[in-house]
């Protein structure tokens, strides 16, 4: 059974946020863009395409972990009724791995894929209620503090008795400032229960080489990806923007240990966006920061779990040790 709730936002208080982020953002003095507002639904696609590229190590490695590991997870932690909360779940590919694996051990299993991306929401529940017809699917189109909060009360409201079990995938926690993604845990810490988990997906430090050819595959999919913020800005806000003028521009800064994605000019140029209401100047070689990626360390790791109220229950490593894919239990 699958049910399918739409957007928290309705279409003109969204369009104003996005004209104040973009606004603000442009208006520093590092100009910056929100990566959440890479997922529109020609983003979504560009994502899953990056995701199946020989140099994005990051998709690979963790499917392989819950492919791996997903069996012992529901045994051990499936024995009860489950509502599994996914933050920011895109086509919930990897996730079916582990949905497959909690329907053989539990009649009750409840599912609520939550992603700003109401396209991908769409594609997404279309596949599971293929794939998995029996599982309960309440599908929240909306971002992640809002998304668990409401996901919470419907839980509540129907009176739904079952362990609470909130993915985070993909390593989207290393988008995080780091005091942030420790903030951010903390929130999802409150709204468990004790017993309940959390298993967050980390992407671990290693060659600076490797790290640099995955956010700047041979292929040119990660730089489509980064430049459509810029054709949405357009589409959706009356921005002017010429994409031609600015290149994707992708590093590891080795002082901060994150993967940092930029916008970079290649010109002089002044744009104007008509929902901002005004014009931003660019000089040439000016950039646009559109996204961190942080690289973690597993005694990190368990000093945000140890911050935040949860212990850390385990970590699993692919074959590589390139990603743990770490289990935190509310105490």
């Amino acid at each position: 059974m699958t049910a399918f709730v739409l957007d928290q936002l309705d279409r003109l208080t969204f369009i104003r946020e996005f004209a104040h982020d973009v606004s603000a953002g442009l208006s520093a003095e590092q100009k910056q863009l929100q990566p959440k507002y890479f997922y529109d639904r020609k983003g979504s696609e560009l994502f899953e395409e990056i995701c199946r590229q020989p140099e994005y190590y990051l998709t690979r490695a963790e499917a392989s972990i819950l492919r791996t590991y997903s069996p012992y997870i529901a045994r051990v932690y499936g024995s009860v009724p489950s509502a599994i909360i996914e933050l920011g779940s895109g086509s919930s590919a990897k996730t079916i791995i582990l949905l497959q694996e909690f329907v053989k051990v539990q009649q009750r299993l409840y599912y609520f894929p939550i992603d700003i991306s109401h396209s991908a929401l769409q594609r997404a529940l279309m596949a599971l209620s293929d794939h998995l017809p029996a599982i309960k699917i309440t599908g929240l189109s909306a971002d992640y503090i809002g998304g668990i909060a409401k996901a919470g009360q419907l839980i509540a409201g129907e009176q739904i008795s079952a362990r609470m079990i909130v993915l985070f995938l993909g390593s989207s926690i290393g988008n995080f400032e780091p005091g942030e993604a420790e903030s951010f845990l903390g929130i999802i810490a409150e709204k468990l229960s004790p017993g309940d988990l959390v298993l967050v997906g980390f992407d671990l430090h290693k060659n600076e080489k490797v790290l640099n050819a995955a956010y700047n595959d041979s292929a040119g999919i990660t730089a489509r990806f980064n430049l459509n913020i810029l054709d949405r800005i357009n589409r959706e806000l009356g921005g002017e923007f010429e994409t031609r003028h600015f290149r994707h521009f992708a590093f590891y800064n080795k002082n901060e240990k994150r993967i940092e994605m930029h916008l970079m000019s290649t010109c002089r140029q002044n744009v104007y966006i008509r929902e901002a209401g005004r014009t931003f100047d660019f000089d040439r070689g000016e950039t646009i920061h559109t996204e961190d990626s942080y690289k973690y360390t597993v005694r990190q790791i368990g000093q945000m779990a140890k911050q935040c109220g949860l212990k850390v229950e385990r970590h699993f490593f692919d074959q590589n040790r390139m990603f743990d894919l770490a289990m935190f239990r509310k105490d």
